[in-house]
């Protein structure tokens, strides 16, 4: 059930998914269940990376492999 207390988290959560949803796209990316989610276990902000295809997550990880 949501909390009250937990808007400040799931606020930050959102604005990060945001964040890293217009990194990928910059880097032509998409993952198609990105999203803020509401703290769990603790209270600290949550991101769903949500569910993507095999191919785009090595699509993605060989990306990240090339440029670290």
């Amino acid at each position: 059930m949501y909390r009250p207390l937990y808007a400040e988290a799931l606020a930050e959560g959102s604005a990060a998914a945001r964040d890293l949803a217009e990194a990928l796209k910059l880097a032509g990316f998409s993952l198609p269940s990105l999203y803020g989610d509401l703290p769990t276990i603790t209270d600290k902000a949550l991101v769903h990376l949500g569910g993507a295809s095999a191919e785009l997550v090595r699509e993605l990880a060989a990306w990240i492999r090339e440029r670290a």
